[in-house]
């Protein structure tokens, strides 16, 4: 069989099974999107995300990282929803060695008095080869959830943050590794990564589409564009970002950072919202009506390679 991407295969075999039972189950949004999305009193997110040794994290990282990176991973699913974390639940293959499950707990622990949630259940299996299964939930006033399909024409397009910060930090970790090294910036980044969660829901009162940047800046902008039918034109300069001698911070992923569009009605509010909360927002582009998507840096268009952000079926 030839070579085919994370992204084919979700849509082809999984994306469209029991889609005829959504609306009959009070599901707003199902498979494909940051999360699926549950009708209640309030609107109920739910996620899921695995998490590798060897391909989502470094066989060097400490327990205690792991799972805090690996639970705050999924929590960001629920923070570009516009939502609020309710609960998470972990699944843990690793080789039972006492030492490494206690101190994966305390990152846990970490995470749960972070966000004021409980841990509500789990599996433990015993394996050589480690992974972590998370699943999260959150909820959003009715109505007032965030996608990443709702982008329209002629609007703004928006990113918080600073990109980089995760690619220097993983850079670090598997040149540099010692104890100290976890105290720098750039490698807590990568281990305790930092949400938005204390800006996404003000942002859903303006934003028409939204979405994290785990997979690569690129790669995740053309996953708000293509399903809302639009291009657009963006200006890389405009975009604070580690290392500006090349392309790689805007095609690695786990910044975790929000890229979202709105109105351009909204723009003044979108700045006051970034000072009142001290986060940058950054105006980086507009969409436009067709599918192309131009990225200018110094007065300059410049392409991206085919492989441009995190791809679980690509080498």
């Amino acid at each position: 069989m030839s070579q085919v991407d994370e992204f084919f295969l979700i849509d082809k075999y999984f994306k469209n099974i029991g889609s005829k039972f959504l609306s009959k189950k009070n599901f707003i949004l199902g498979s494909g999107d940051d999360s699926a999305v549950f009708k209640s009193k309030n609107n109920l997110c739910y996620s899921i995300d695995q998490n590798y040794e060897g391909i989502h994290f470094p066989k060097s990282l400490p327990p205690e990282f792991i799972a805090t990176r690996s639970v705050l991973r999924s929590f960001s699913d629920i923070s570009a929803m516009g939502a609020r974390p309710l609960w998470f639940s972990v699944a843990l293959a690793c080789d039972f060695d006492e030492k490494f499950i206690n101190d994966f707990s305390k990152g846990l622990n970490k995470v749960s008095n972070l966000l004021s949630v409980p841990l509500i259940g789990g599996d433990l299996i015993k394996t050589s080869q480690k992974s972590v299964t998370v699943s999260v939930s959150g909820e959003t006033k009715k109505n007032n959830h965030l996608s990443r399909s709702g982008a329209k024409h002629n609007q703004n397009i928006y990113l918080t943050g600073e990109l980089g910060l995760a690619r220097k930090g993983l850079e670090e970790i598997t040149k540099n590794f010692n104890n100290n090294i976890y105290r720098k910036k750039n490698v807590k980044r990568f281990i305790f990564p930092k949400l938005r969660l204390e800006i996404s829901n003000s942002i859903s009162q303006y934003a028409s589409s939204c979405i994290d940047v785990s997979d690569g800046f690129i790669a995740d902008l053309e996953k708000i564009l293509i399903p809302s039918n639009q291009g657009a034109v963006i200006y890389l300069d405009d975009i604070p970002r580690v290392d500006k001698s090349s392309l790689q911070d805007f095609i690695f992923g786990d910044d975790l950072e929000l890229i979202f569009t709105a109105d351009k009605k909204y723009h003044k509010k979108i700045i006051k919202l970034s000072v009142n909360s001290g986060i940058k927002i950054n105006l980086i582009g507009h969409t436009k009506r067709n599918d192309e998507i131009k990225y200018f840096l110094n007065n300059e268009e410049v392409q991206f390679p085919r492989k441009r952000g995190w791809n679980h079926g690509e080498k």
